[in-house]
């Protein structure tokens, strides 16, 4: 599964909303309506499932799915 359909799925698990709604264009806090509680719980879910460090404000600062999805490209690169 690509890293992209991954983060996907947890996005649309964690805001329990359908996948489809989940783009690389998406705002995670206006379109998507993330409050900060989903927020956190999506930075601990991705961290563990990857390894990576993430923290809440870390996805506050992404903004988009799409750049959240880089953010999370860099971290699994720099633990390599």
């Amino acid at each position: 599964m690509a890293l992209f359909d991954e983060i996907r799925e947890m996005i649309a698990e964690a805001l329990a909303i359908e996948e489809e709604e989940v783009v690389k264009e998406a705002h995670l806090q206006a379109d998507l309506l993330a409050d900060s509680l989903a927020l956190l719980n999506l930075a601990e879910a991705i961290g563990e499932r990857y390894g990576i460090e993430i923290q809440g404000d870390d996805l506050v600062e992404a903004e988009t799915v799409g750049a959240l999805l880089k953010f999370v490209e860099a971290g699994i690169a720099s633990k390599s």
